[in-house]
């Protein structure tokens, strides 16, 4: 508690000494949030990416959070995540137990560059993340790379490249990197696209044109290429992975179906044996007027085979870090989830979400096991839900938000918030 109470004083004294300055910053922006309180992941999670915490520990987290423009057209955002967390949870390899918050991380630091047709960024950054993600998977997914964004009439073109955290098998180090591309094309309200995922690992990682050449598919990779292979794994060092994608929106609506194809078997003998790996996703958005106010509500729907987005290669899976950067988690056959965010005045809000999921303890099996048929059917279904509820409140005179979470269900617990806005005070 003494430790709580020093973290709270320094907070509120770094806010305000922040709003002597924000008068000058329009331009800029500055958000601060502290969280304390119980971690809540999936239990699909933590039961099949080998996390090792305590669920019943209170851990401590702060953010800090800004961003400027450095012209019209360039502008930079960056995020430090510093907390008592196993450093594992927010992508990093070295924690000091005996420190206060015991380990930190650069989580973004981006430059971009936005026009009306083009948006580039490079550095550190969320670029693979739909933005219809709900709550329950919003994971820390930055990593270092570039990517860029074209639009013209009604055609989107989108390439990334990311180099992912580095993993270790055998005192052997694996670099990882993913691209992903897509080509869309937009008819008024709707928007339909295909792209692909390519992720590739290996001692290290060089140039090469033709496995990140943004204008060839993928997965022709695998026809005029060698496999390259390492000891203790099945599977090769890449994975392709197809995208189809549609989008609806309108100005109160937002409705998105993704459906990703990892594997697809073909012959009758093959789907006997082997299990597809499939992964379909649809997210809704709807803002409405609740007590005069505007609120959201958000909702959805996955559904998987549970191999999906598992490869016996080295560190193929569609992960950065421990955690799946898709609508899924590992092992898991569906979820539902759903999210409100309502208004009740100007300084109380109301927070209801839940979920709903089935899944399977994949990592019980080998990787080169995971896609057969009959070892998945013999696997025991789990499943769990969980309700959770919050209250915010605004204070009016200060740029500064409290609020306090909790959830039960198959597990229980809960956390409260300090989040301070700089910008709230340059608009006053």
């Amino acid at each position: 508690m003494i430790r709580f109470v020093s973290l709270l004083c320094l907070l509120f004294q770094f806010c305000f000494h922040q709003m002597v300055l924000a008068d000058t910053l329009n331009d800029h922006y500055l958000n601060i949030s502290f969280s304390y309180g119980n971690n809540q992941l999936l239990p699909s999670l933590i039961a099949n990416s080998n996390l090792d915490f305590d669920t019943d520990k209170q851990f401590s987290d702060l953010w800090i959070q800004g961003g400027f423009n450095i012209s019209d057209k360039v502008s930079y955002k960056g995020a430090l995540e510093i907390t008592d967390q196993p450093h594992e949870l927010i992508g990093t390899k070295y924690s000091r137990p005996d420190y206060l918050l015991s380990t930190g991380r650069i989580q973004q630091s981006v430059v971009s560059y936005t026009t009306n047709k083009l948006e580039f960024k490079i550095g550190r950054d969320d670029m693979l993340s739909n933005d219809l993600r709900p709550h329950i998977f919003v994971y820390p997914l930055f990593a270092d790379g570039i990517g860029w964004d074209y639009s013209w009439q009604n055609w989107n073109f989108k390439h990334i490249f990311q180099i992912l955290p580095g993993e270790s098998h055998l005192n052997q180090n694996f670099r990882r990197s993913v691209s992903y591309h897509h080509l869309s094309r937009s008819f008024n309200n709707l928007t339909i696209g295909a792209g692909e995922y390519f992720i590739l690992t290996g001692e290290n990682i060089g140039f090469d044109l033709k496995r990140y050449n943004p204008f060839l598919p993928y997965f022709v990779n695998s026809f005029d290429s060698k496999a390259d292979t390492y000891p203790g794994f099945s599977g090769d060092s890449d994975n392709s992975l197809i995208k189809l994608f549609l989008e609806w929106r309108n100005q109160s609506k937002k409705v998105s179906i993704n459906l990703y194809v990892d594997e697809f078997q073909i012959d009758a003998a093959d789907r006997e044996v082997y299990s597809d790996a499939i992964l379909l996703s649809l997210s809704a958005e709807h803002d409405i007027k609740v007590f005069g106010q505007k609120n959201s509500l958000n909702f959805g729907f996955s559904a998987a085979n549970p191999n999906f987005g598992q490869h016996p290669g080295p560190f193929t899976t569609t992960t950065i870090g421990l955690y799946p950067f898709l609508e899924y988690t590992p092992g898991m056959k569906s979820l539902v989830y759903f999210g409100s965010r309502t208004l009740l005045s100007e300084t109380w809000k109301i927070l209801i979400a839940g979920y709903s999921e089935r899944w399977v303890n994949i990592s019980q099996l080998a990787p080169s096991r995971m896609n057969k048929r009959a070892e998945l059917k013999a696997l025991s279904v789990n499943s769990d839900a969980r309700l959770a509820l919050g209250l915010e409140y605004k204070l009016k005179n200060y740029p500064v938000d409290v609020g306090i979470e909790g959830w039960s269900g198959s597990d229980s617990g809960m956390r409260i918030k300090i989040q301070f806005e700089s910008n709230r005070v340059a608009k006053q």
